[in-house]
């Protein structure tokens, strides 16, 4: 699910409301049905609408889980970047393999610990 919020996220963020099955595959180079799939799981647990033939549109309550899982992502790729010297791709790759894992006690030290504004990649962390 984590991933799929977060390019839904990198959507609403790029002005784009409804994010649909095509463009969610090719983000994430998965199949056009995973894609709609998930999109349906989504909005089945109230994160967003399902609207046939347009896409996930999400709502406030998506937004707000969409925003934590953005957070964490990116203070993980900052945290990682800034201790390793990883690269903007390296750090985001790396990332995406562990935040699913690291708790809320963890991003808040790390957030406290570094006061990280952007992510490697320059995009605004959400507060």
């Amino acid at each position: 699910m984590q991933k799929y919020m977060i390019e839904i996220y990198r959507a609403y963020e790029n002005g784009l409301p409804i994010v649909g099955p095509t463009y969610l595959a090719k983000s994430l180079q998965i199949s056009k049905s995973s894609a709609q799939q998930a999109l349906k799981n989504l909005a089945e647990k109230g994160y967003g609408e399902y609207i046939e033939r347009k896409g996930f549109l999400i709502n406030e309550r998506g937004l707000e889980e969409a925003k934590k899982t953005v957070k964490k992502h990116r203070l993980l790729e900052s945290f990682l970047a800034d201790i390793f010297s990883l690269d903007a791709a390296s750090a985001c790759n790396e990332a995406s393999k562990i935040d699913s894992y690291a708790s809320e006690n963890l991003i808040n030290l790390i957030e406290k610990k570094f006061g990280y504004e952007h992510c490697p990649c320059g995009h605004k962390i959400p507060k």
